[in-house]
């Protein structure tokens, strides 16, 4: 991705942030968007767009759902380009519910990833995952900390006839807010593949959030037996988001 796709994604960015937020209603629920850039993407450990700048759009639907708690369906889409032929793009699918207990947060959800465009060598890449999310986030007090645990649901990654390497995340991770940015430290295993460490920090300027991230990618297993990692690597990341 060139100079100018970045400095027009960036242009573009700006221009939203001077707009009113455009949530929508919908009865009671309300529709969402996003669209932001990302210096590189990186999804547990591993990069997903050849060290290329990532664009990418979402959009989120909420909607009340019994005492504290919330339904939601929502989409994303980013440019992808580590399998060969994923023709470029990720997308995302999910679904779920979250439901507030006092100061702790539980969400439970689906989620579908689909590389449009794949060979039928690589059609394996297509996956999907049930999630369970637990915050816990005290009173009047600038940090919160959290788990989250990601179950495969394609039946993990089969490097030959005979391996299967199951795929399931787990993370623990916990965030604090200084007043003038918020820094966010997570630690997550990606079984048979990664282990993640992450130190991020994140501020809103002009109506755009920026965050940025150095993160650590262990490789756990050997690419024979599925690891997407050829070798541990070192990433600081820059990506800039505009909710409305």
């Amino acid at each position: 991705m060139n100079k100018k796709i970045i400095l027009s994604s960036f242009a573009s960015l700006l221009f939203l942030s001077q707009a009113s937020n455009a949530e929508i209603k919908i009865g009671k629920g309300s529709l969402t968007f996003n669209a932001g850039i990302a210096s590189q993407y990186i999804a547990r450990g591993v990069d997903q767009n050849k060290d290329a700048p990532s664009p990418f759009v979402g959009a989120d639907f909420t909607h009340p759902f019994l005492n504290d708690s919330n339904i939601y369906i929502g989409f994303w889409t980013s440019a992808s380009d580590f399998n060969s032929g994923a023709g470029g793009q990720e997308r995302d699918y999910y679904f779920g519910v979250n439901k507030s207990f006092g100061i702790t947060t539980l969400d439970l959800g689906y989620i579908i990833y689909n590389y449009p465009g794949l060979d039928a060598s690589a059609k394996a890449s297509n996956n999907a995952e049930y999630y369970a999310k637990l915050t816990i986030a005290p009173e009047k007090q600038p940090y919160t900390f959290g788990l989250a645990y990601y179950q495969d649901d394609t039946g993990g990654v089969k490097p030959s006839a005979t391996t299967k390497s199951d795929r399931n995340y787990y993370e623990v991770n916990a965030t604090y807010d200084f007043g003038p940015v918020q820094s966010l430290v997570s630690y997550g295993v990606f079984d048979n593949d990664t282990n993640i460490t992450t130190v991020s920090l994140s501020k809103e300027l002009v109506g755009v959030g920026f965050t940025l991230s150095y993160i650590n990618a262990q490789q756990e297993n050997t690419v024979a037996l599925g690891s997407q990692l050829n070798k541990d690597r070192d990433y600081i990341t820059l990506s800039a988001k505009k909710v409305f």
